[in-house]
């Protein structure tokens, strides 16, 4: 019997510690719901799962840069149906005005209203803006917007310019050259309704584009929470398992600590027989 080394209670002990040390490693899993916490737990399961999350993050940024398109787009959609009411009303006074009914009063009056139409026309076309960036006066022909998570994956728009001077309104004499007046009106209704339906088209990609991103991006989560998520199921009997068997080397370790006490009793049972 062995005093000087009691191998079972350091045996027992390093089984306490270990049941410990998975105890609360479970633990942290079970509070947290994620298998992988650190490098530690699972090297190349940590670098898979850490490269997804990136890409993950990219992706959910890209379906935000998505909608943030479509806001900018229905901004500028917006905009031009107020500016396609406002060249259409022009039109109808230049038809007015080409009529003999009028009288040279009234036509005056209907080209101060066609000057102050096309005027606000110019001051949308050059006010309207999204994120701090003018929109219908030239300044978007060159836009681009990233809707994936590479580099490369863009959505390019271009956004004609629709100023009074772009759509040949500037200095309009409905009166006078009524004819001409009614050619250019009707150019710049072509113009204004041709960037609307430019508009409509760019939107319904987007949209696609959107539903596309937000489909991936939720099977790429998922495939990474296959790989990082708790399974509880599993923890909590292994929870159970490794309480059990660490209270049970617990008492492994009180047992063994008591020989060295037998010991002891034989050297007093000795001593008193010397006696």
């Amino acid at each position: 019997m062995d005093v000087n080394t009691n191998i079972s209670a350091q045996r027992a002990s390093g089984y306490v510690a270990k049941n410990e040390r998975v105890i609360t490693e479970v633990m942290q899993r079970l509070s947290t719901g994620i298998k992988i916490n650190s490098a530690v737990d699972d090297p190349a399961g940590w670098t898979i799962s850490s490269k997804m999350t990136s890409t993950l993050i990219s992706m959910k940024q890209a379906l935000r840069n998505a909608h943030d398109g479509i806001s900018m787009l229905e901004t500028a959609s917006g905009a031009t149906t107020e500016m396609g009411n406002m060249v259409q009303r022009v039109r109808q006074l230049t038809l007015q005005g080409i009529s003999d009914s009028s009288t040279p009063a009234q036509r005056a009056m209907m080209q101060n209203e066609a000057d102050e139409l096309i005027a606000e026309i110019d001051n949308i076309a050059k006010d309207t803006q999204f994120n701090n960036r003018n929109l219908l006066d030239g300044s978007g022909k060159n836009i681009s917007i990233q809707t994936g998570d590479v580099a490369g994956q863009t959505f390019n728009i271009s956004i004609e310019s629709l100023t009074a001077e772009d759509l040949q309104l500037k200095g309009l004499d409905i009166i006078t050259n009524s004819s001409e007046a009614l050619s250019k009106v009707d150019a710049a209704v072509s113009q204004v309704v041709g960037a609307q339906a430019e508009f409509g088209v760019h939107v319904a990609l987007l949209t696609q584009a959107v539903e596309s991103l937000l489909n991936s991006s939720l099977s790429f989560e998922a495939a990474r929470g296959r790989i990082i998520d708790a399974n509880y199921a599993h923890d909590t009997t292994t929870l159970a398992s490794k309480t059990i068997m660490g209270q049970a080397a617990m008492a492994m370790v009180s047992q063994a600590n008591q020989q060295p006490k037998a010991v002891h009793h034989l050297l007093k049972v000795e001593s008193n027989k010397s006696l």
